[in-house]
């Protein structure tokens, strides 16, 4: 990957929330365009795009890494959303919320494979990659300049973890708790932060990040006595 190919995903993920925004009538989150204006700047003034974490990286590395952050992420959902029901939580209260949340416009207007797919695109292509590419691309890279690695991946997922907070989900305290440090701080900030720094690659996180929400989103709506 390299800057082409970040200038263009960075701008066609811009391009297709505001239309998505202005056609259908889904909120546009405003940390979303954040995440992507300032990576998007640092790439540009850097003229780097390893600061958004768009390194190349060896397909054989790149299936190791994808492969045991997508391992480790999913055991941290099979252990902690049986139990507490956390996720579906967050789901039944964003579906609920009168603003219509991006992330769930397409799942929640069309049936079967077409929601699903449309669910799986949006936060592969903007939602999600719009975090990725400024906490475990742009973040993990500037701290390490300063520090090293394992800082850089450290101090983002704490980062990650505040800005969970900020968004103030308002669960109950046990499933608050799971929230923020399971699946937040631990899942996507440190396993999501180990991946993108070991290959200096967003892309192993990204999709693993993805996959794995899309299942728990199938599970929810057509298969809801897995969680």
């Amino acid at each position: 990957m390299g800057k082409k190919l970040f200038y263009f995903w960075t701008v066609a993920a811009l391009f297709l929330l505001f239309y998505q925004s202005q056609l259908y009538g889904t909120d546009t989150p405003l940390f979303t365009i954040i995440w992507i204006a300032v990576t998007f700047l640092a790439v540009l003034l850097s003229s780097e795009a390893k600061y958004a974490g768009f390194s190349k990286v060896k397909f054989n590395e790149f299936l190791l890494v994808f492969f045991l952050n997508f391992i480790l992420l999913a055991a941290i959902f099979i252990v902690l959303e049986p139990l507490s029901g956390t996720f579906r939580l967050v789901i039944d209260k964003t579906i609920r919320s009168p603003l219509v949340d991006p992330a769930y416009y397409w799942i929640t207007r069309y049936e079967g494979w077409q929601g699903i797919t449309g669910f799986f695109l949006l936060n592969f292509i903007i939602l999600t990659f719009a975090e990725e590419i400024f906490f475990r691309g742009f973040l993990i890279q500037f701290i390490s300049l300063k520090m090293n690695k394992f800082w850089g991946v450290l101090i983002q997922a704490f980062i990650f973890l505040l800005f969970i907070v900020i968004l103030n989900i308002n669960l109950p305290p046990v499933q608050n708790y799971i929230l923020l440090v399971g699946y937040s701080f631990f899942g996507r900030g440190i396993i999501g932060g180990w991946a993108a720094a070991r290959t200096d690659s967003i892309l192993p996180p990204l999709l693993a990040v993805s996959i794995v929400n899309t299942l728990i989103i199938v599970f929810y709506f057509y298969y809801p006595f897995v969680f």
